[in-house]
């Protein structure tokens, strides 16, 4: 069985500082980078002024990338972004996939030479849409970081990003932040919460039969992925 130790902490309130914000309502970004091994790569979403990589026949490999961040002056740092996928069963970890698709959050400290994931789209349904917020305080003072939005995969998923920042403010606007580390079949998972009242209540709530909805004595939930907030 699955054991969880449960943790809320609380800090002392600090200056928020972004060190990026961008909405995409321009395009190209300013100071961002577009790659594309193979196919057309992250093209604008004019309609609704989002980066936009549409489904392709082609074998894609594309990378929207940020300017060189300095994060010297932060001690925990946090990706915020929206996000967006459609045709969610060519995604290759999708439980029905049918495809190969992989969409992720990289980090690079190199240039560019190599990348390491910090977030991978779990998407299940068609149009489902998240804004996680994504613990990188590993990268925490150092300068020349890299953020890379990538999209790899064949006859595959279509994404849309928007409203990507880069500060050190653990909470989406503000508010509580919930996080699992080791969630592993027969380990010791750890479930947190940050940016919540001290010594206030949290209530965790989980569901054995999938992400809802479901009808319960309360009224009907729905427990959104990847980010696990509960919608009553």
């Amino acid at each position: 069985p699955l054991l969880a130790a449960v943790a809320l902490t609380a800090s002392a309130a600090s200056a928020q500082i972004t060190v990026l914000s961008e909405d995409f309502t321009t395009w190209p970004p300013t100071g961002w980078t577009t790659t594309a091994v193979a196919g057309t790569g992250w093209i604008h979403d004019t309609a609704l002024g989002r980066a936009w990589h549409e489904d392709e026949i082609l074998q894609s490999d594309s990378r929207l990338t940020t300017p060189a961040l300095d994060l010297s002056a932060l001690s925990s740092v946090y990706l915020h972004f929206d996000g967006e996928t459609n045709w969610a069963q060519y995604l290759a970890n999708h439980p029905s996939s049918v495809g190969n698709g992989v969409s992720t959050m990289e980090v690079s400290t190199d240039g560019g030479v190599t990348w390491t994931v910090v977030w991978t789209d779990t998407s299940l349904n068609n149009f489902d849409t998240y804004s996680p917020v994504v613990d990188i305080s590993a990268y925490a003072g150092m300068t020349g970081v890299l953020v890379s939005v990538h999209f790899y995969g064949n006859f595959a998923q279509e994404w849309w990003v928007d409203n990507m920042v880069i500060d050190n403010n653990p909470g989406a606007g503000g508010g509580p932040f919930y996080a699992i580390s080791n969630l592993v079949a027969g380990q010791t998972a750890t479930f947190s919460v940050t940016g919540a009242t001290p010594f206030g209540p949290v209530t965790f709530v989980y569901s054995l039969t999938g992400s809802g909805p479901t009808t319960t004595p309360f009224g009907i939930v729905d427990l959104s992925t990847p980010d696990r907030k509960a919608h009553v």
